[in-house]
């Protein structure tokens, strides 16, 4: 099965930019590469792996960051 990378996009600048409201109270673009690099050590989700992007979804979930996507999520299927 060929993954969506671009699906997994979405779900991580979703969860990140939550996860940046949440705890700094807004949001920047100019946050976001800093924070995905605090999480999975690379700036760009393009420069991630299958891997990485699964497990960086996998981390936003458990946290919490993306309740309202669940069902966007396609290996949680």
């Amino acid at each position: 099965m060929t993954m969506n990378r671009h699906t997994y996009y979405g779900l991580i600048h979703h969860g990140i930019e939550c996860l940046l409201i949440d705890r700094l109270g807004q949001f920047s673009e100019l946050e976001f590469p800093q924070y995905l690099s605090l999480i999975i050590g690379k700036e760009s989700c393009s420069a991630m792996s299958d891997e990485e992007l699964v497990s960086a979804v996998d981390s936003l979930r458990c946290e919490g960051y993306l309740e309202e996507m669940k069902a966007s999520i396609p290996h949680q299927k």
